[in-house]
């Protein structure tokens, strides 16, 4: 196995923070249109039986684009049991600001129904870095030194933005292909990620099982 370093020195926005701003409401204003698309989800995806992940407010399965095959993750948000639609925006507009990052999950659609959330995603075919992790026991010196390169250019991206992630664990950082470590893409940034670095972040948020003694 042969890994080369694709990860790009910088992660660099697509835009100044002026355009982002502005993006950002002409976004506001286009809320009131329930998702990116008229159409609705199964008329635009269809979904296949394979099950990616589970949450305490829904699953991610995988899509198919209808027109071209293309697959992709979806996240299937339950209004039911996730009723709360501020949060579920505020996920969509931080993956749509960290656009022009290769280390972070690109967001590829949104969609919504009566009952339900669509979040599409790019498909990530190596999973969780946590699986390769339990999978082989430890990674080589020059593994680890790509994979922790990427992880800090993820991380220097979103504090470019004034973001921090809060809960960054190897569940939450994803692996792009299925043969090899690299590329890594940050993901899951609903927990306080838009928390603006010069703010007072004196509240806890992480996973208690990582937490430091």
């Amino acid at each position: 196995l042969v890994l080369r370093d694709t990860t790009n020195a910088e992660c660099k926005s697509e835009s100044s923070p002026t355009s982002v701003q502005k993006r950002q409401q002409k976004k506001k204003k286009r809320r009131t249109a329930n998702s990116y698309s008229d159409i609705s989800f199964n008329d635009k995806y269809k979904l296949t039986e394979e099950l990616l992940g589970t949450g305490a407010h829904g699953v991610v399965k995988t899509c198919r684009d209808r027109m071209t095959k293309q697959e992709y993750a979806v996240k299937i948000i339950s209004k039911a049991r996730h009723p709360d639609r501020t949060r579920v925006f505020k996920e969509i507009d931080i993956y749509s600001h960290c656009r022009g990052c290769e280390n972070i999950l690109s967001i590829i659609d949104f969609l919504e129904d009566d009952d339900y959330f669509y979040l599409v995603f790019q498909k990530m075919e190596g999973g969780p870095l946590l699986n390769h992790i339990m999978k082989r026991g430890r990674l080589t010196e020059r593994e680890t030194s790509l994979v922790v390169r990427g992880i800090a250019n993820g991380l220097n991206f979103l504090h470019s933005k004034g973001m921090s992630h809060r809960d960054l664990k190897p569940e939450n950082i994803l692996v792009e292909r299925a043969d090899s470590l690299i590329p890594i893409k940050l993901c899951d940034f609903d927990l306080g990620s838009a928390i603006r670095l010069n703010s007072n972040k004196t509240t806890p948020i992480s996973t208690p099982e990582l937490s430091t003694p």
